[in-house]
């Protein structure tokens, strides 16, 4: 009876505890929840503080997690921050609570297109396009879908390509100098800059088909064309060959390839390039990437032999997406170059032998769904290894400074079709002056892409 009377006692105390415990448990969460605030979520979120947002939204979300404009927030901020598969699974939640949201909808199947789930991306940007959605929201489905297309050519034999059309002005067609009166050599006429209105043409087509899995083999060619309305002796023709072969990782691919072009100056050969590219792509996350590519050339020219060279280039880049207004997109590069003479006279090693040191950033700014605004510039500096041998240079070791500034706005008016307008400045100052020149181009070009 005893024992009974103290197991009795024990599992009333045991109950009681589990009551006072849980009672002071409730009270915690309802101050939790209590200190929540909705609104300041929404402030992080609207404000493109994403990181804050998610870490903000982390801390209640044992308890919110069902809300549906909780989950959103918290789904999409952590899509944004590198979280994809949480994200995944709160947009989940908002899509099976309200099916005809074209907004989440959408978000979800990012997230699916960032984890490379593409069949299920797919079918979620599909059931977007089903919905009837606002423009923009149909234009950034139907991108995403052609991403998948080129993406899917890990498992399957995909081809794409492009052709384009371009009229423009150039004010230095020929690249010459310009102020005569500082020249200490004297130049014909057609020697100097001249300016011109241009007709460009441009197509290209690609082919990739995997090998084994993560392993893939790639050919395109490439052509463009030049004419020049008065300086027809200017007008350029362009043709590239490449093949190559790429394998492939989670966070990394590296590339093989081999390249050929022959390039044709007032319909007769000028120059032909055969080399081999390397290429080493990671993805440090799902906003910025690490590019290295070495690359060897041999250049030959059918006129000027002193020009034949060899060029060995090592680039390596960054890129960064940030969130935030016009989302903008950082690239940045770096490069060295070294350019050997095959000739070993001094007039080819005081006119092609050189070092090249160059460096190029941008940034492409998201305007609207299909308007875009990409900036960029570029410096290269050449130092040549020999002096010069004629006219009033003797001796002048020649030294360059080339720096390029381009805009161009890119509209997709319609799915395939962009309408590009382009402005390019170029200069390059050097210590001999017959290279002194500057250039400016205004270009507006039709690009269909299929």
């Amino acid at each position: 009876m005893k024992n009974h009377v103290s197991l009795a006692l024990k599992l009333f105390t045991l109950l009681i505890s589990s009551l006072i415990f849980s009672a002071h448990a409730d009270e915690n969460t309802s101050e939790v929840t209590q200190s929540y605030s909705h609104e300041y979520l929404k402030q992080l979120f609207n404000s493109f503080r994403r990181q804050q947002a998610y870490a903000y939204a982390s801390q209640f979300l044992g308890e919110l997690e069902g809300n549906p404009e909780f989950d959103y927030i918290y789904g999409v901020a952590a899509i944004d921050t590198g979280h994809a598969s949480k994200g995944v699974f709160a947009l989940e939640r908002v899509v099976l609570a309200f099916p005809s949201d074209h907004v989440s909808r959408l978000e979800l199947a990012r997230g699916y297109f960032i984890l490379e789930e593409y069949p299920r991306a797919r079918e979620e940007f599909e059931t977007v396009l089903r919905i009837s959605p606002p423009q923009q929201v149909k234009d950034t489905a139907m991108g995403y879908i052609d991403q998948i297309s080129l993406r899917e050519a890990r498992y399957k034999t995909i081809s794409s390509g492009f052709i384009e059309i371009a009229m423009g002005t150039d004010s230095n067609v020929n690249s010459g100098p310009e102020n005569t009166d500082l020249l200490i050599v004297n130049l014909a006429p057609d020697s100097l800059g001249q300016d011109d209105v241009f007709t460009d043409f441009a197509a290209a087509w690609q082919i990739t088909s995997p090998l084994s899995p993560g392993w893939l083999i790639n050919s395109a060619i490439t052509g463009a064309f030049r004419f020049n309305q008065e300086l027809d002796e200017f007008n350029t023709a362009t043709g590239t060959l490449q093949l190559g072969v790429a394998r492939i990782f989670k966070h990394s691919r590296y590339k093989a390839g081999l390249i050929y072009q022959q390039f044709n100056l007032d319909g007769n050969d000028y120059r032909t390039l055969s080399g081999v590219n390397l290429e080493w792509n990671y993805s440090l996350n799902q906003k910025s990437r690490l590019i290295s590519i070495l690359q060897y050339a041999r250049l030959d020219y059918a006129t000027f032999a002193i020009n034949n060279s060899n060029l060995i280039t090592l680039s390596m880049g960054y890129n960064y997406a940030f969130n935030g207004p016009l989302s903008p997109l950082l690239f940045t590069s770096v490069n060295y170059s070294a350019e050997s003479a095959r000739e070993t006279s001094q007039d080819a090693r005081a006119n092609t032998e050189r070092e090249i040191l160059g460096a190029r950033a941008g940034t492409v700014l998201t305007l609207s769904s299909n308007l875009a605004l990409q900036l960029s510039a570029s410096y290269q500096n050449s130092q040549y290894a020999a002096a010069q041998t004629f006219g009033g240079f003797n001796n002048a070791i020649r030294d360059d400074a080339y720096t390029t500034a381009d805009i161009n706005l890119l509209w997709v008016f319609t799915r395939g079709w962009r309408l590009d307008t382009k402005f390019s400045y170029l200069d390059n100052r050097s210590n001999v002056e017959i290279y002194n020149y500057s250039r400016t181009m205004l270009s507006l070009s039709l690009n269909h892409s299929f």
